[in-house]
This record gives structure tokens, C-alpha cells and sequence, in this order.
């Protein structure tokens, strides 16, 4: 049997979930920091978009408007990147 190991990001799983479950074309980066602070996460509004922390990863979460979803995630993977086996 062969394992590989690849580096994948690790995205919060609760995160994930909360944006992807609604649709608000009208949210703005305000609007989305207090949903996310109201759900538990560590979220600041900037000017349009949204930082959140979770354990050792940061965030950018970009309102996305008509698309599905509440939020674009932009992430630094130096510190999001982990193992996964495949």
C-alpha cells in the first residue's frame, strides 16, 4: 500500500459551513463580521471585507455579492497549509 502525503488547506469546518449555508446579496463586510461574531468566531470588519482567526489560521473574507454563498475566502496558506493523506 502506498501513502502519499500533499499539502492541503485546512479551512475551519464550522467557518465553511456557515458561509456556505446562506445567501445574502445584500451583506456587507459589517453585516458579515457580526454574523460570524454571533456564531462564535473571532471576526473584524476592515473596509469591505472581513478578518477572522481560528486557532492558528487567518482568513479574508470578501462579501461575494449574487454568487452562492456569503463570502469569497482568501487565505495565507504559509499558515493554513497542513498534511493530508491521499
Amino acid at each position: 500500500m502506498l501513502v502519499l502525503l500533499t499539502p492541503a488547506v485546512c479551512m475551519d469546518s464550522g467557518l465553511m459551513e456557515l458561509l456556505s449555508s446562506y445567501d445574502d446579496p445584500l451583506m456587507t463586510s459589517l453585516d458579515l463580521a457580526f454574523l460570524l461574531v454571533t456564531h462564535g468566531f473571532d471576526a473584524t470588519p476592515a473596509d469591505g471585507y472581513v478578518v477572522v482567526v481560528t486557532g492558528n489560521a487567518t482568513y479574508t473574507l470578501m462579501p461575494n455579492k449574487e454568487r452562492p454563498g456569503l463570502a469569497d475566502i482568501l487565505t495565507n496558506t504559509s499558515e493554513t497549509t497542513c498534511m493530508a493523506f491521499i
